[in-house]
């Protein structure tokens, strides 16, 4: 059967599957906490370190940079090619950080790799499942996107079993990458794209000038000549700051918060301390990829209701709230173990359900403002900012003076700032046709 008679008579729900099961494996990188301290102690270095810190910041900005080549080559080749090759070259990055545990320059290296595949493979699910839900772009966005958060939650179980139970962090990795290779090129194949100028049974697309109507086609560079991209754009990094800090750094939140516990408590010894934050963490990593992926489902769809900048503004406030609240709660120096557990839980979880909406809600937004032909390359200059955004939230902590509060209150100040902005935010005058 010839491809085009394939996209033909294929279920398009079909893409979403394979989408899935491509962003579950690359969103393993989200589980960084699980392998923060192990890896610190194998390099001999403070987990909260700059030094140990910017290895999760190199995968980001790895990821941020290589989606907008992700998005140009699948464009041109297509989202199954693509997403194989990136995860190919994720799985090098995961078995390649196996052989590097005590050589720092080597494991910066590794998850260099790990970041590129990551970014190779990012946009193939979600152009292709876009192009396939004109109707839906919101939801299928959210749903897509909803296994690299899933993933997250699975892959920080998996990964602590494998730690503590097959060998410790040097076979972790190596059998997490086998894993994902596996999973990525089961899922590539499902990744087809539909025919030119494909419409689903029973839409009839909006007409022109109506909210959601088709758009004109934006090559990249005319695009980034609009003062809607460079919105989106700053508004990303902020975003992206907001909750990669928390991400990024959660065993280091929920080891402050245990500092305060055994500081307030006579003869709590750290060795306990090391004991219930070890059992807690798995836990708490868990659960904010349930809220991660959830958000990504909860707010494309919110999007597609009420439209994507007041989706936005609504995400930025509740977020800015969010940290301005965990920040009290840090200087109230809070001392009994069930309430500390259950705030940082609550505080991480709701962080992460309002993360994992810019990935349902910018997506569906590039796509509205500058068309769905060229979205894979447009997509991937818009993701340039998570790069941004990546590094600086990976390595907040380190620079910032004081305890966690001031960090909390410096995220806040950035998600009103992205709130500011998205007031701003219209889609760009279309003076003619493209030139694509």
């Amino acid at each position: 059967m010839s491809e085009v008679k394939e996209k033909k008579v294929m279920n398009r729900w079909i893409t979403v599957v394979g989408a899935l099961l491509v962003q579950l494996a690359l969103g393993s990188i989200y589980a960084w906490s699980v392998f923060n301290g192990p890896l610190a102690s194998s390099l001999d270095e403070p987990k909260k370190s700059v030094q140990v810190l910017s290895i999760f910041a190199i995968s980001l900005a790895g990821f941020g940079i290589t989606v907008q080549l992700g998005g140009f080559l699948q464009d041109r080749h297509g989202p199954k090619k693509i997403a194989m090759l990136g995860g190919a070259v994720y799985a090098v990055g995961y078995v390649l950080s196996s052989f590097s545990t005590e050589s720092l320059g080597m494991m910066y290296l590794a998850y260099a790799v790990l970041g590129v595949g990551v970014g190779i493979g990012y946009s193939c699910p979600l152009a292709c499942c876009v192009k396939w839900f004109p109707d839906k772009k919101g939801l299928v966005s959210g749903i897509s996107v909803a296994g690299f958060g899933a993933g997250t939650f699975v892959f920080a179980q998996v990964g602590t079993y494998f730690i503590n139970n097959m060998g410790g962090i040097v076979n972790a990795y190596l059998y997490l990458g086998v894993i994902f290779l596996g999973m990525v090129l089961a899922g590539a194949m499902l990744l087809i794209n539909p025919a030119p100028g494909y419409c689903p049974a029973g839409w009839t697309p909006p007409k022109a000038g109506t909210a959601g109507a088709p758009g004109r086609d934006y090559t990249w560079r005319e695009m980034v000549r609009t003062k809607s991209f460079w919105f989106l754009w700053v508004m990303f990094v902020l975003s992206a700051t907001c909750g990669l800090m928390m991400i990024g750094n959660v065993s280091n939140v929920a080891q402050a918060f245990e500092d305060i516990y055994a500081l307030e408590n006579v003869g709590f010894d750290s060795a306990t301390e090391n004991i219930m934050l070890t059992a807690q963490l798995a836990t708490i990593v868990g659960i904010l990829a349930v809220f991660n992926g959830a958000g990504r489902v909860a707010w494309g769809f919110i999007s597609d209701k009420m439209g994507r900048t007041k989706a936005m503004k609504m995400m930025f406030l509740t977020q800015a709230v969010i940290y301005l609240v965990a920040a009290a709660f840090v200087m109230a120096k809070p001392i009994d173990e069930n309430t500390v557990f259950i705030a940082v839980t609550a505080i991480v979880s709701a962080v992460g359900f309002c993360f994992g909406g810019n990935f349902a809600l910018f997506p569906p937004t590039t796509a509205d403002y500058f068309g769905t032909k060229n979205f894979g390359d447009n997509y991937g200059k818009v993701f340039t900012s998570y790069a941004v955004g990546g590094v600086i939230g990976a390595l907040i902590p380190a620079f910032v003076s004081g305890g966690f509060e001031y960090v909390f209150i410096g995220v806040a100040v950035g998600s009103l700032a992205a709130l500011a902005i998205a007031f701003m935010t219209k889609p760009p005058e279309a003076p003619g046709p493209s030139k694509a």
